[in-house]
């Protein structure tokens, strides 16, 4: 089952049990303390965030998520609430992945930031992942969708609008 939210941020709920292998960083529980690299040009357009969770059968749903993100290099922390991810009590983990634009928390080359998802206790956080994305690489793969010809003439999978006929 796919969840997408709408909120301060969007995200999506997926089951699973592991961040995946292209996240940048990665930690245990729910912070994580990372150095942002030297941009070489680029400029940081956010950052995908993903955790495995497990809720709280005795409590209430999830209603949403905080992030709290503390930039100790120029010394400021600020809060970031996703709206609603209204997750299902389960006894399986889930995955939850949602994006945050750099405009919010204007990070910097080199950086050193630590990243903290609070749930509001109403699931356990087990892993963590950030993911960063910058905008050469978001123009990189819209102009290499913009090569695809399949894209100009619709998927070949498409087969939704055809009549097959035997």
């Amino acid at each position: 089952m796919v969840l997408f939210v709408q909120g301060c941020f969007s995200g999506l709920v997926l089951p699973g049990n592991e961040i995946p292998a292209l996240f940048n960083y990665k930690n245990e529980g729910a912070s994580i303390l990372f150095k942002l690299p030297e941009f070489d040009g680029r400029n940081l357009n956010g950052m995908n965030v993903c955790i495995v969770c497990s809720s709280h059968l005795e409590k209430e749903e999830t209603k949403h998520i905080r992030i709290k993100l503390t930039n100790y290099t120029k010394g400021f922390t600020k809060n970031f609430r996703a709206v609603a991810i209204n997750l299902v009590k389960s006894c399986e983990d889930h995955l939850w992945q949602g994006h945050i634009s750099n405009n919010f928390f204007e990070l910097g080359s080199e950086d050193e930031v630590e990243l903290i998802v609070d749930c509001m206790n109403t699931m356990t956080v087990k892993k963590n992942g950030v993911y960063l994305v910058y905008e050469q690489d978001e123009a990189r793969h819209k102009a290499k969708r913009g090569l695809d010809s399949d894209d100009e003439a619709g998927s070949s999978c498409d087969t939704s609008s055809k009549k097959i006929e035997n």
